[in-house]
């Protein structure tokens, strides 16, 4: 059984591709008056999954110096169980314009956040759901100015947005104006919408760390169902977005993971917890196949032959293209003695991906069988 389990392990891993190349795309913006180019990463399954298949969307700005990290992080994470995801981000034309909500002197032409906000949710957006198959979730990301423009998006109220990842933003702008614009009404919307916000710092002092401390505290009086915040005091200002993206999606989208009690539940619930998660998200409602791979061995290693079944019908049902499930349930039945039905797994395990190891099964059962 563990010679057949790696077997299992290399023709899974061998099979699950992650991002593709980055796609360099130029929108022409009319509410900017100017070109703007958007960097893409791509699940590399995209073009082979289901052509139904969505993907959430996660945005950030200061392109040129997190979209690789922000990537990078993603395929981290797809690899823990999180989803596939598609990344956008923009590049940087004038920072201190389009990421500052109001003007002030620190930057000659400062206070464009509006129409930058504009273009994102106007062009930027509706570009993207026109070219690639994005989901209706979508997340936005953001490290400095970049953070400030996060807050200030976040209280546009346009449902553009579900959740937000403000990295050491730059609250104390303007002295601190954006804070005023969380409203009673904006909080009560806030409450009512429920995005999910992480807030990181690193080791910012003086009007820096005060704004972040005060927008910490402005969003723990709205009680957002999901808010977290975390200090990084070993990290500089350049370097925390390293570490504080990384956790940030992982906030996002922590639901991916399944809380453990569930492995000794009927499998039932799992495929419901699912079911809910992939409608919440507008994803793939299936239990993702390291559910399947690692809880279906387990219940072998049990010998709890039922449930391993159980497991893996439905791997073979909701993944019918993966070799795994078949050969599993070939290996299953052949101990259950029940060898037409283990020879009808091996042979479809075989179509999908040949070696010895079926082959030889397949023989042996030729012979049990004549």
């Amino acid at each position: 059984m563990q010679s057949m389990k790696l077997i299992a392990i290399l023709a899974m891993f061998s099979s699950i591709g992650v991002f593709a190349q980055s796609i360099s795309l130029t929108v022409e913006s009319k509410i900017l008056g100017e070109e703007r180019q958007i960097l893409i990463a791509l699940p590399d399954s995209y073009e082979y999954d289901e052509q139904d298949s969505k993907y959430p969307l996660v945005l950030l700005t200061d392109g040129e110096w997190h979209f690789d990290l922000v990537v990078e992080a993603t395929k981290l994470l797809y690899q823990d169980g999180y989803p596939k995801i598609i990344v956008a981000a923009i590049m940087n034309n004038d920072r201190g314009k389009d990421l500052t909500p109001s003007h002030t002197s620190e930057f000659e032409y400062s206070g464009n956040a509006n129409n930058f906000y504009m273009f994102i949710t106007e062009e930027l957006l509706v570009d993207l759901e026109r070219k690639y198959r994005i989901s209706n979730h979508r997340t936005l990301l953001g490290h400095s100015l970049g953070g400030l423009f996060a807050a200030y998006a976040m209280v546009q109220d346009s449902g553009a947005f579900d959740a937000f990842v403000a990295v050491t933003p730059t609250i104390r702008w303007d002295n601190f104006k954006i804070l005023d614009d969380f409203t009673p009404k904006i909080e009560e919307k806030l409450a009512e919408s429920k995005p999910s916000f992480f807030l990181g710092i690193g080791n910012e002092t003086g009007a820096e760390r005060e704004g972040v401390v005060r927008l910490k505290k402005v969003m723990e009086t709205i009680h957002l169902a999901e808010f977290s915040y975390r200090e990084y005091p070993m990290d500089s200002h350049v370097t925390v977005p390293w570490k504080a993206y990384f956790d940030g999606l992982r906030f996002v989208f922590h639901s991916f993971l399944i809380p453990v009690e569930y492995e000794n539940i009927d499998f039932s619930n799992t495929i419901a917890y699912y079911d809910e998660v992939g409608t919440r998200f507008d994803y793939d409602k299936r239990v993702p196949q390291r559910i399947l791979f690692n809880w279906g061995f387990s219940k072998i290693g049990d010998a709890d032959k039922t449930e391993a079944l159980k497991i893996f019908e439905y791997y073979k049902k909701a993944y019918p293209n993966v070799p795994i499930p078949y050969r599993t349930l070939g290996d299953i039945n052949f101990e259950l003695k029940k060898y037409k039905i283990a020879k009808e797994n091996y042979e479809m395990a075989y179509n999908l991906f040949p070696n010895p190891y079926v082959q030889g099964r397949i023989k042996t059962l030729e012979e049990l069988l004549d």
